[in-house]
């Protein structure tokens, strides 16, 4: 941004049905996690068949991480390793 390097991270967690996810991007700059696009995504190898009945509910867990400057791989897996922990606590 302005000359200065920015690193940014979009983590998927291991809980979350259709892990690891499919990332999907798009020109125009569009970029999200998409758990449910195994079978488009992967030419029809993968597919995930997440039905939920009625009342029933499913949580996915993301995080988004934005550093100012460059950053070693090494602190970004801290970091993810840190929201994997975080979440198993949160239960």
């Amino acid at each position: 941004v302005e000359g200065e390097p920015v690193v940014l991270a979009m983590l998927d967690h291991p809980d979350n049905p259709g892990y690891p996810t499919y990332w999907h991007a798009r020109g125009y700059g569009l970029f999200a996690a998409n758990p449910l696009g195994q079978k488009a995504l992967s030419n029809g190898k993968d597919e995930l068949n997440l039905a939920l009945k009625p009342g029933e509910s499913k949580t996915f867990r993301h995080r988004i991480l934005i550093f100012s400057g460059a950053t070693e791989p090494a602190k970004v897996e801290a970091q993810y390793q840190r929201f994997i922990a975080q979440v198993h606590t949160m239960r």
